[in-house]
Protein backbone atom coordinates (compact mmCIF):
# COMPACT_ATOMS: atom_id res chain seq x y z
CA UNK A 1 0.00 0.00 0.00
CA UNK A 2 1.69 3.64 -1.09
CA UNK A 3 2.41 6.09 1.56
CA UNK A 4 0.58 9.75 0.75
CA UNK A 5 2.87 12.25 1.45
CA UNK A 6 2.50 16.14 0.67
CA UNK A 7 5.30 17.96 -1.22
CA UNK A 8 6.23 21.71 -2.09
CA UNK A 9 8.03 22.51 -4.97
CA UNK A 10 9.39 26.27 -6.30
CA UNK A 11 10.46 25.98 -9.67
CA UNK A 12 13.21 28.58 -10.70
CA UNK A 13 15.83 29.52 -13.18
CA UNK A 14 18.81 28.78 -10.74
CA UNK A 15 17.33 26.26 -8.47
CA UNK A 16 14.42 24.43 -7.91
CA UNK A 17 13.31 23.68 -4.10
CA UNK A 18 11.32 20.91 -3.10
CA UNK A 19 10.43 20.25 0.50
CA UNK A 20 8.46 17.45 1.86
CA UNK A 21 5.82 17.92 4.70
CA UNK A 22 6.50 14.99 7.44
CA UNK A 23 5.97 15.49 11.34
CA UNK A 24 7.48 18.96 12.78
CA UNK A 25 10.23 19.98 12.28
CA UNK A 26 9.73 19.42 8.63
CA UNK A 27 12.70 18.36 6.25
CA UNK A 28 14.73 21.54 5.00
CA UNK A 29 14.35 21.41 0.62
CA UNK A 30 16.74 19.24 -1.40
CA UNK A 31 18.13 21.09 -4.35
CA UNK A 32 18.26 20.37 -7.54
CA UNK A 33 19.11 22.51 -10.66
CA UNK A 34 20.46 21.79 -14.22
CA UNK A 35 24.29 21.95 -13.69
CA UNK A 36 26.96 23.28 -16.11
CA UNK A 37 29.46 21.63 -17.68
CA UNK A 38 31.56 22.79 -15.04
CA UNK A 39 30.74 20.67 -12.05
CA UNK A 40 33.29 17.80 -11.13
CA UNK A 41 31.01 14.39 -11.26
CA UNK A 42 33.72 12.27 -9.95
CA UNK A 43 34.93 11.15 -13.13
CA UNK A 44 38.87 9.69 -13.05
CA UNK A 45 40.82 9.52 -16.01
CA UNK A 46 43.24 7.65 -14.37
CA UNK A 47 43.39 4.18 -16.42
CA UNK A 48 43.82 2.32 -13.14
CA UNK A 49 40.84 4.05 -11.80
CA UNK A 50 38.57 3.59 -14.70
CA UNK A 51 36.71 1.07 -13.34
CA UNK A 52 32.45 0.28 -13.69
CA UNK A 53 32.03 -0.95 -9.87
CA UNK A 54 28.57 0.05 -8.53
CA UNK A 55 28.85 2.37 -6.05
CA UNK A 56 26.39 4.15 -3.56
CA UNK A 57 24.22 6.82 -4.53
CA UNK A 58 26.24 9.93 -3.85
CA UNK A 59 23.73 12.91 -3.36
CA UNK A 60 25.79 15.19 -4.65
CA UNK A 61 26.33 13.83 -8.40
CA UNK A 62 23.21 12.55 -9.20
CA UNK A 63 22.52 10.99 -13.13
CA UNK A 64 18.93 10.87 -13.25
CA UNK A 65 16.48 9.31 -15.93
CA UNK A 66 12.96 10.44 -15.63
CA UNK A 67 10.40 7.98 -16.92
CA UNK A 68 6.75 9.72 -16.95
CA UNK A 69 3.87 6.73 -17.92
CA UNK A 70 6.46 4.66 -19.61
CA UNK A 71 7.91 8.02 -21.54
CA UNK A 72 11.38 8.83 -20.75
CA UNK A 73 11.95 12.69 -19.87
CA UNK A 74 15.63 11.98 -20.98
CA UNK A 75 19.09 11.59 -18.35
CA UNK A 76 20.43 14.78 -16.46
CA UNK A 77 22.97 15.35 -14.29
CA UNK A 78 21.85 16.95 -11.13
CA UNK A 79 22.24 17.29 -7.51
CA UNK A 80 23.49 19.42 -4.70
CA UNK A 81 25.86 20.37 -6.47
CA UNK A 82 24.39 22.65 -8.50
CA UNK A 83 23.37 24.31 -5.16
CA UNK A 84 27.02 24.76 -3.98
CA UNK A 85 27.75 26.29 -7.41
CA UNK A 86 24.96 28.27 -8.04
CA UNK A 87 24.47 27.22 -11.51
CA UNK A 88 21.32 28.74 -13.69
CA UNK A 89 19.11 26.56 -15.45
CA UNK A 90 20.57 28.17 -19.00
CA UNK A 91 17.98 26.61 -21.40
CA UNK A 92 15.15 27.60 -19.77
CA UNK A 93 12.87 30.66 -21.42
CA UNK A 94 12.36 33.03 -18.89
CA UNK A 95 9.11 34.40 -20.83
CA UNK A 96 7.46 30.74 -21.20
CA UNK A 97 4.67 29.98 -18.79
CA UNK A 98 6.04 27.58 -15.69
CA UNK A 99 3.75 24.87 -16.24
CA UNK A 100 4.67 24.39 -19.63
CA UNK A 101 8.61 24.37 -19.20
CA UNK A 102 9.58 21.31 -19.68
CA UNK A 103 13.21 22.19 -17.57
CA UNK A 104 11.45 22.81 -14.77
CA UNK A 105 9.50 19.74 -15.00
CA UNK A 106 11.83 18.27 -15.29
CA UNK A 107 13.48 19.49 -12.13
CA UNK A 108 10.47 18.92 -10.02
CA UNK A 109 10.23 15.21 -10.82
CA UNK A 110 13.37 14.84 -9.94
CA UNK A 111 13.94 16.80 -7.05
CA UNK A 112 10.43 15.17 -5.44
CA UNK A 113 12.51 11.67 -6.58
CA UNK A 114 15.66 12.79 -4.95
CA UNK A 115 14.18 14.10 -2.24
CA UNK A 116 12.50 10.05 -1.37
CA UNK A 117 15.77 8.68 -2.14
CA UNK A 118 17.57 11.05 0.14
CA UNK A 119 15.08 9.71 2.46
CA UNK A 120 15.09 5.70 1.17
CA UNK A 121 11.83 5.78 0.39
CA UNK A 122 9.31 4.79 -2.30
CA UNK A 123 6.24 3.77 -3.36
CA UNK A 124 4.87 7.10 -2.85
CA UNK A 125 1.22 8.47 -3.56
CA UNK A 126 2.06 12.52 -3.64
CA UNK A 127 -0.18 15.55 -3.65
CA UNK A 128 2.18 18.74 -5.06
CA UNK A 129 1.66 22.15 -4.12
CA UNK A 130 3.59 24.30 -6.79
CA UNK A 131 4.73 28.41 -6.67
CA UNK A 132 3.21 29.95 -9.81
CA UNK A 133 4.01 33.06 -10.55
CA UNK A 134 1.28 35.98 -10.14
CA UNK A 135 -0.01 37.04 -13.10
CA UNK A 136 0.02 33.63 -14.50
CA UNK A 137 -2.23 32.34 -11.79
CA UNK A 138 -4.17 35.20 -11.39
CA UNK A 139 -5.33 35.58 -15.51
CA UNK A 140 -5.45 31.49 -15.52
CA UNK A 141 -6.61 30.80 -12.47
CA UNK A 142 -9.66 28.85 -13.51
CA UNK A 143 -7.47 26.87 -16.05
CA UNK A 144 -4.93 26.10 -13.83
CA UNK A 145 -7.22 24.55 -11.26
CA UNK A 146 -8.98 22.20 -13.72
CA UNK A 147 -5.87 21.28 -16.12
CA UNK A 148 -2.50 22.64 -15.69
CA UNK A 149 -1.36 20.28 -13.12
CA UNK A 150 -2.86 17.68 -15.59
CA UNK A 151 0.81 16.84 -17.33
CA UNK A 152 2.31 16.39 -14.11
CA UNK A 153 0.27 13.92 -12.57
CA UNK A 154 0.95 9.88 -13.73
CA UNK A 155 3.67 7.34 -12.61
CA UNK A 156 7.10 8.22 -12.07
CA UNK A 157 9.62 6.14 -12.45
CA UNK A 158 13.18 7.93 -11.63
CA UNK A 159 16.29 5.61 -12.87
CA UNK A 160 19.61 6.93 -11.10
CA UNK A 161 23.10 5.75 -12.83
CA UNK A 162 26.78 5.04 -12.22
CA UNK A 163 27.92 8.44 -13.40
CA UNK A 164 31.28 6.81 -14.48
CA UNK A 165 29.17 3.70 -15.73
CA UNK A 166 26.47 5.50 -17.08
CA UNK A 167 24.44 1.83 -18.50
CA UNK A 168 24.70 1.00 -14.60
CA UNK A 169 21.50 1.66 -12.51
CA UNK A 170 22.18 2.27 -8.67
CA UNK A 171 18.83 3.26 -7.27
CA UNK A 172 15.42 3.20 -8.77
CA UNK A 173 12.55 5.14 -6.98
CA UNK A 174 9.07 4.70 -8.46
CA UNK A 175 5.63 7.18 -7.13
CA UNK A 176 2.38 8.60 -8.32
CA UNK A 177 1.73 12.07 -8.51
CA UNK A 178 -2.21 12.13 -7.84
CA UNK A 179 -2.90 15.80 -6.97
CA UNK A 180 -1.35 18.98 -8.00
CA UNK A 181 -2.12 22.35 -6.57
CA UNK A 182 -1.23 25.71 -7.39
CA UNK A 183 -0.10 28.38 -5.10
CA UNK A 184 0.90 31.67 -6.04
CA UNK A 185 3.98 33.38 -5.11
CA UNK A 186 4.07 36.51 -3.08
CA UNK A 187 0.97 35.15 -1.72
CA UNK A 188 2.94 32.12 -0.33
CA UNK A 189 5.49 34.19 1.29
CA UNK A 190 2.29 36.40 3.07
CA UNK A 191 1.11 32.95 4.76
CA UNK A 192 4.22 32.26 6.11
CA UNK A 193 4.15 35.26 8.26
CA UNK A 194 0.59 35.46 8.84
CA UNK A 195 -0.96 31.78 9.63
CA UNK A 196 -0.04 29.59 12.55
CA UNK A 197 0.88 26.34 12.18
CA UNK A 198 -2.31 25.20 13.40
CA UNK A 199 -3.90 26.90 10.45
CA UNK A 200 -5.41 29.86 12.00
CA UNK A 201 -4.19 33.46 11.53
CA UNK A 202 -2.07 35.46 13.63
CA UNK A 203 -4.12 38.10 15.52
CA UNK A 204 -1.87 41.01 14.22
CA UNK A 205 -2.87 39.93 10.41
CA UNK A 206 -6.68 39.57 11.54
CA UNK A 207 -7.08 43.25 11.48
CA UNK A 208 -6.67 45.87 8.57
CA UNK A 209 -2.49 45.30 8.74
CA UNK A 210 -1.18 46.63 5.18
CA UNK A 211 0.75 44.34 3.87
CA UNK A 212 3.03 44.61 1.07
CA UNK A 213 5.08 41.49 -0.33
CA UNK A 214 8.09 42.13 -3.03
CA UNK A 215 9.33 38.57 -4.00
CA UNK A 216 12.95 39.36 -5.94
CA UNK A 217 13.33 35.93 -8.02
CA UNK A 218 15.96 36.21 -11.02
CA UNK A 219 13.77 36.09 -14.10
CA UNK A 220 11.10 37.78 -12.55
CA UNK A 221 9.43 39.94 -9.39
CA UNK A 222 6.19 39.45 -8.08
CA UNK A 223 4.27 42.21 -5.74
CA UNK A 224 1.23 41.69 -3.96
CA UNK A 225 -0.62 44.17 -1.05
CA UNK A 226 -2.81 43.07 1.08
CA UNK A 227 -5.18 44.67 3.55
CA UNK A 228 -5.16 42.44 6.23
CA UNK A 229 -5.75 39.00 4.64
CA UNK A 230 -7.54 40.23 1.95
CA UNK A 231 -5.43 40.62 -1.38
CA UNK A 232 -6.34 44.44 -2.74
CA UNK A 233 -3.48 43.87 -5.76
CA UNK A 234 -0.77 42.20 -7.10
CA UNK A 235 1.95 42.18 -10.24
CA UNK A 236 4.46 40.40 -11.89
CA UNK A 237 7.71 42.64 -13.40
CA UNK A 238 9.01 41.03 -16.43
CA UNK A 239 13.00 41.68 -14.60
CA UNK A 240 15.09 39.99 -12.27
CA UNK A 241 18.55 39.22 -10.95
CA UNK A 242 19.53 37.81 -14.60
CA UNK A 243 18.86 41.35 -15.98
CA UNK A 244 21.78 42.61 -13.60
CA UNK A 245 24.18 39.84 -14.25
CA UNK A 246 24.03 40.73 -18.04
CA UNK A 247 24.62 44.38 -17.14
CA UNK A 248 27.96 43.02 -14.92
CA UNK A 249 28.84 40.79 -17.61
CA UNK A 250 28.68 43.38 -20.60
CA UNK A 251 30.83 46.05 -18.48
CA UNK A 252 33.34 43.51 -17.39
CA UNK A 253 33.74 42.16 -21.07
CA UNK A 254 34.00 46.17 -22.60
CA UNK A 255 36.12 47.05 -19.60
CA UNK A 256 38.44 43.76 -19.25
CA UNK A 257 38.06 42.66 -23.28
CA UNK A 258 42.31 41.66 -23.04
CA UNK A 259 41.80 40.00 -19.97
CA UNK A 260 39.11 37.33 -21.03
CA UNK A 261 38.29 35.25 -23.68
CA UNK A 262 34.83 35.49 -23.65
CA UNK A 263 31.82 37.46 -22.46
CA UNK A 264 31.25 36.24 -18.79
CA UNK A 265 27.99 33.90 -19.17
CA UNK A 266 24.90 35.03 -16.56
CA UNK A 267 25.81 31.56 -14.12
CA UNK A 268 29.82 33.10 -14.08
CA UNK A 269 28.37 36.02 -12.39
CA UNK A 270 25.96 34.37 -10.43
CA UNK A 271 28.86 32.25 -9.03
CA UNK A 272 31.26 35.08 -9.00
CA UNK A 273 28.94 37.11 -6.62
CA UNK A 274 27.80 34.31 -4.29
CA UNK A 275 30.67 32.10 -3.95
CA UNK A 276 33.85 33.86 -4.99
CA UNK A 277 33.94 37.51 -2.86
CA UNK A 278 32.97 39.36 -6.25
CA UNK A 279 36.63 38.09 -8.06
CA UNK A 280 36.38 36.84 -11.51
CA UNK A 281 39.37 34.25 -12.96
CA UNK A 282 40.54 35.49 -16.46
CA UNK A 283 43.46 34.81 -18.16
CA UNK A 284 46.83 33.53 -16.96
CA UNK A 285 45.85 33.33 -13.46
CA UNK A 286 44.71 36.61 -13.69
CA UNK A 287 41.87 37.71 -11.46
CA UNK A 288 39.37 40.60 -11.25
CA UNK A 289 37.97 42.74 -8.16
CA UNK A 290 34.20 42.92 -9.45
CA UNK A 291 33.09 44.49 -6.29
CA UNK A 292 32.79 47.91 -7.65
CA UNK A 293 30.70 46.72 -11.04
CA UNK A 294 28.57 44.95 -9.03
CA UNK A 295 27.76 47.69 -6.18
CA UNK A 296 26.96 50.10 -9.14
CA UNK A 297 24.87 47.61 -10.92
CA UNK A 298 23.32 46.58 -7.90
CA UNK A 299 22.27 50.15 -6.48
CA UNK A 300 20.69 51.47 -9.83
CA UNK A 301 18.85 48.18 -10.32
CA UNK A 302 17.75 48.85 -6.49
CA UNK A 303 16.80 52.44 -7.28
CA UNK A 304 14.65 51.22 -10.34
CA UNK A 305 12.97 48.60 -8.13
CA UNK A 306 11.96 51.49 -5.33
CA UNK A 307 10.71 53.53 -8.28
CA UNK A 308 8.35 50.56 -8.94
CA UNK A 309 7.44 49.77 -5.51
CA UNK A 310 6.89 53.50 -4.64
CA UNK A 311 4.39 53.50 -7.46
CA UNK A 312 2.57 50.73 -6.90
CA UNK A 313 2.17 51.06 -3.34
CA UNK A 314 0.37 54.62 -4.19
CA UNK A 315 -2.15 52.91 -6.16
CA UNK A 316 -2.97 50.29 -3.86
CA UNK A 317 -2.49 51.91 0.04
CA UNK A 318 -2.40 56.02 -0.99
CA UNK A 319 1.51 55.82 -0.67
CA UNK A 320 1.77 54.02 2.59
CA UNK A 321 2.09 50.63 4.53
CA UNK A 322 2.98 48.93 7.73
CA UNK A 323 5.57 46.46 6.27
CA UNK A 324 7.14 45.39 3.75
CA UNK A 325 8.53 41.58 3.24
CA UNK A 326 11.18 41.32 0.70
CA UNK A 327 11.65 36.96 -0.51
CA UNK A 328 13.35 35.47 -3.45
CA UNK A 329 17.09 35.20 -3.53
CA UNK A 330 16.97 38.63 -4.65
CA UNK A 331 16.48 39.87 -1.75
CA UNK A 332 19.51 38.55 -0.10
CA UNK A 333 21.46 40.76 -3.13
CA UNK A 334 19.34 43.07 -2.83
CA UNK A 335 17.62 44.00 0.56
CA UNK A 336 20.51 46.84 1.97
CA UNK A 337 20.28 48.61 -1.35
CA UNK A 338 16.76 48.63 -1.37
CA UNK A 339 16.59 49.41 2.39
CA UNK A 340 18.97 52.57 1.34
CA UNK A 341 16.05 53.59 -1.06
CA UNK A 342 12.84 52.67 0.94
CA UNK A 343 14.04 52.17 4.96
CA UNK A 344 12.84 55.89 6.16
CA UNK A 345 9.22 55.59 4.70
CA UNK A 346 8.59 51.81 5.26
CA UNK A 347 9.17 49.66 7.42
CA UNK A 348 11.19 46.57 5.50
CA UNK A 349 11.83 43.41 6.62
CA UNK A 350 14.80 41.32 5.76
CA UNK A 351 13.86 37.69 4.65
CA UNK A 352 15.32 35.01 7.09
CA UNK A 353 14.52 31.83 4.90
CA UNK A 354 15.65 33.82 1.84
CA UNK A 355 14.42 31.94 -1.74
CA UNK A 356 12.85 29.56 0.31
CA UNK A 357 10.07 31.55 1.84
CA UNK A 358 7.45 30.66 -1.47
CA UNK A 359 8.08 26.85 -0.80
CA UNK A 360 7.35 27.21 3.11
CA UNK A 361 4.60 29.64 2.88
CA UNK A 362 2.81 26.84 0.43
CA UNK A 363 2.96 24.87 2.90
CA UNK A 364 0.85 27.04 5.50
CA UNK A 365 -1.15 28.17 2.47
CA UNK A 366 -2.11 24.52 2.56
CA UNK A 367 -2.43 23.93 6.15
CA UNK A 368 -4.53 27.27 6.16
CA UNK A 369 -7.06 25.88 3.26
CA UNK A 370 -7.26 22.82 5.75
CA UNK A 371 -8.44 24.58 8.56
CA UNK A 372 -11.09 26.62 6.97
CA UNK A 373 -12.11 23.60 5.34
Amino acid sequence: MKNKVRVYVDGGNRLTKVMEEAKKPFSFPTIISEPGVELDYGTSFDLFDLQSDTKELDMDHLLVEIIKDGESLGKKLVGKAAENKGVLIRDRNRYEKKYNDDVIKFCTLSGIATNFAKYDKNQQSVDITINQPLVEYVSNKKDFSNGHGEHLKGHIKALYYNPNNTSEVIKEVIFDVENVTFCPEGIATFFHYSVNENGSIKDEYANSKKTIVFDIGSGQINVAAFNGLRTVGVNTFEKGMLDCYEKVSMILYNNYREKLDRKPYSYDIDNVIRYNNKVLKAKKGETIDTTAIVEDVFDGFAYELSKDFREFVKTKFIGNCDQVIFSGGGSELLFNYLNHYLGNDFYCVKPDTAEYHNIIGSMYFRIYKDAAQ
